[in-house]
């Protein structure tokens, strides 16, 4: 996890109004989680994601003193272009792989220079809304997205010319029309703490191509690929037992364990990566939410949470799962391993 990581997760969630959110400390251990670390497992109690973050001693940015600018409203001919090095990367119309069909209905882009705060309005239908992105970096943040005053649980995992989609919940109130303000507005500093001093860090700004997608749910619920298999170590622990399952019919699974124990996920289905976990142990929460792991390739994204519980008795753990935006006729096939030395 690099400082810029840690930065986007700060700058996310440390200024603003805080909304009506009661999981809103779990979602930013989950953000903090996304980064999918390759960490070690069953080295003590408690998760570790946030320990993290925090031996990274970074510090935070900070918002001008002069108050919030007010986001320019782009002309007609400006909310359709983007910059030269990401044009057509965000198509008009196009299927994703479980069928699902998705129509652009508004598109902007925040550049290299000028303006680091656009708005954009398009008309509401009633059907499910994403919102997609590509970036040409370096870049340093991610757009924060809100609708008036109010922040928007839609997070872009930093800069990438590969499209990415996150889901767009709309306030309860939204009729007609929407008018969506994407802003990287950065201020202050950040550093590396190093042998107690801070080691300044430079920020760099790419270009953003934006863009709301409105889609179609399939006739039939979409069948989730077959899950891999999760790994037999994960460090110095190994794979004990192994549940799986198909969300929204599947929505927990339970476990009874002893001592140090550690959990891994892996998710399959086009919104998988939307699927989140929490922990209950014996009916009370346990922290350590997060998003489901999505293995495309390469070497298993290994995102172990880590619990220690009483060695003398048995302790009943449980898995729920949620999955944010609309999810219609597109199920997630989940696995939750428990590991242990």
């Amino acid at each position: 996890m690099t400082v810029h990581d840690l930065r986007d997760v700060l700058r996310e969630h440390g200024d603003g109004p805080s909304p009506a959110n009661p999981a809103r400390h779990e979602e930013i251990a989950a953000r903090i989680r996304r980064i999918r670390l390759r960490r070690r497992v069953l080295g003590g109690g408690g998760v570790v994601a946030v320990a993290a973050a925090v031996a990274l001693g970074a510090s935070f940015l900070t918002r001008p003193l002069s108050g919030p600018a007010e986001p320019r409203r782009e002309s007609a001919a400006e909310a359709t272009a983007a910059p030269k090095e990401l044009a057509g990367l965000l198509p008009e119309q196009f299927t994703a792989s479980d069928g699902t069909k998705y129509r652009r209905i508004a598109i902007t882009s925040i550049k290299r220079t000028g303006p680091t705060k656009v708005s954009v309005t398009f008309p509401v239908s009633g059907k499910p809304l994403d919102v997609g992105a590509v970036c040409a970096g370096p870049d340093s943040s991610a757009p924060r997205i809100s609708v008036g005053n109010t922040p928007l649980m839609a997070h872009f995992a930093g800069c990438s010319r590969r499209m990415q989609l996150k889901p767009l919940q709309l306030p309860p109130a939204t009729n007609g029309k929407l008018t969506l303000t994407f802003d990287t507005t950065t201020s202050g500093r950040a550093c590396l703490v190093r042998n107690g001093k801070c080691v300044p860090q430079k920020f760099t700004r790419g270009a953003w191509s934006l863009a709301v997608y409105e889609w179609t749910p399939p006739v039939r619920p979409a069948e989730p690929p077959p899950l891999k298999a999760l790994p037999e170590q994960a460090g110095k622990a190994r794979l004990v037992e192994t549940k799986t399952g198909v969300w929204p019919k599947d929505g927990s699974a339970t476990f009874k364990v002893r001592g140090k124990v550690g959990f891994d996920t892996l998710c399959t289905g086009d919104l998988a990566g939307r699927l989140w976990f929490s922990f209950m142990a014996n009916g009370h929460p346990a922290g350590g939410s997060g998003s489901c792991g999505v293995w495309e390739g390469g070497a298993f994204p290994s995102a172990v949470s880590e619990f220690s519980y009483p060695t003398n008795k048995t302790t009943t753990v449980k898995v729920t799962w949620k999955l944010l935006g609309t999810t219609t006729n597109r199920p997630v096939r989940w696995s939750v391993g428990l590991y242990q030395k």
